[in-house]
């Protein structure tokens, strides 16, 4: 059995290659998960927001304009390709309050209490240690802050 780094390591090249893929085809097939996502969270202008697991920056770029105008969107995400292709989207949209970081759930680059909303889709599953993403996930977000999560489950769970 490999080590995490190891995991982490095959997960981040797996996902560097799949960059083009999503902005292709892959984004377009999520768009009803998303839209779910974003109508539990029930955002409100001026909120921060995590977006974990970001990829190809899809919810960040949805998300912007609920929390404008003083809201602000930290994209995390593992894959460097994954990121440059949101943060070329995010360019062209012309969108300022939108940040990317590289990084993982169980070590998130982002400020104790920062963060009203985090927002997870389709990325909590890929965690390699979902203890350390949960306590991680606690430790930003702001007292009364939450967690909106989509993972994959079968029929009977939606």
């Amino acid at each position: 059995m490999g080590t995490v780094d190891e995991g982490l390591t095959w997960q981040i090249g797996v996902w560097d290659q799949m960059a083009p893929v999503y902005i292709r085809e892959v984004d377009k097939r999520f768009v009803p998960v998303v839209e779910h996502l974003i109508r539990r969270a029930e955002l409100k202008p001026g909120q921060h927001v995590l977006d974990l697991g970001t990829g190809t920056g899809s919810i960040a770029l949805r998300v912007a304009p609920a929390i404008a105008p003083d809201g602000h969107v930290t994209a995390v995400d593992i894959s460097p390709e994954m990121l440059e292709l949101a943060r070329q989207r995010t360019a062209r949209a012309a969108r300022t309050d939108i940040s990317f970081e590289e990084g993982r759930a169980e070590t998130l680059p982002v400020q104790a209490e920062s963060i009203d909303v985090v927002l997870a889709c389709l990325s909590l599953m890929y965690v390699i240690d979902r203890a350390a993403a949960a306590r991680e996930i606690a430790r930003v977000l702001r007292p009364g802050g939450q967690l909106v999560a989509a993972v994959w489950a079968g029929p009977q769970r939606a």
